[in-house]
């Protein structure tokens, strides 16, 4: 009997929620392993909360062929698990490169001059957008970088598969450490590392999720 009493008591301090119902949210975030390194992402990941739309509007669907300036995701909906999740994935430029390819190169949205002010020179003072040029990058360039992509060989590009049901069974007796909101369950986060001879090392860390994870920051 004193048995049961303190294991009833310890679900009491966890809300009387066992870790095995407990919600589970998948995360992951996924890059190269060495500075100066950059690639590219075909667009078949699931559903992400931190993408959104021009409006503010998320989580939307990407609607790009190729994924060059995000890389990670917190899948929705919350406490959504899918059986596997496919990374395609290719190096591709930086956009330093980028900029040196007169077809690729980044028009700068910013109007800038040097002003007086107070009887001093005051240089690089940044006054409004230039509206074509953020139409030409959004237009025009985002249609030249996916040309390009497309050039790339089919053994340029690499597959991970992840298989998160396998890891809620490995955390599933296990709580995270530290504070946060059991009632949000917990958060496989993956740490996906790219290195370019195309090998990769995976980690995985368990969170608590917490309340102001309830908008990504």
């Amino acid at each position: 009997m004193k048995n049961y009493i303190l294991t009833c008591s310890a679900l009491l301090l966890m809300g009387c929620q066992t870790t095995s119902s407990m919600k589970n949210s998948i995360t992951f975030v996924v890059g190269p392993s060495q500075h100066g390194l950059s690639f590219v992402f075909k667009n078949n990941w699931p559903l992400c909360g931190n993408f959104y739309d021009h409006n503010g509007n998320m989580p939307v669907k990407r609607q790009a062929k190729y994924l060059t300036h995000d890389n990670t995701c917190k899948i929705e909906p919350e406490g959504y698990v899918p059986e596997k999740i496919i990374i395609e994935y290719a190096p591709w430029l930086t956009y330093e490169e980028q900029q040196k390819i007169p077809s690729l190169k980044a028009k700068s949205v910013y109007v800038i001059r040097d002003e007086i002010q107070n009887g001093q020179l005051v240089k690089d003072v940044v006054r409004g957008t230039d509206k074509e040029a953020i139409k030409y990058n959004t237009t025009t360039r985002a249609k030249n970088i996916e040309l390009a992509i497309d050039k790339l060989p089919n053994s340029a590009w690499k597959q991970i598969v992840l298989y998160p049901p396998q890891e809620v069974a490995k955390y599933k007796n296990q709580l995270p450490e530290g504070k946060g909101d059991s009632k949000r369950g917990k958060e496989i986060h993956y740490t996906i590392s790219l290195n370019p001879d195309g090998t990769y090392t995976i980690t995985t860390k368990l969170y608590w999720k917490v309340p102001y994870q309830r908008n990504w920051n």
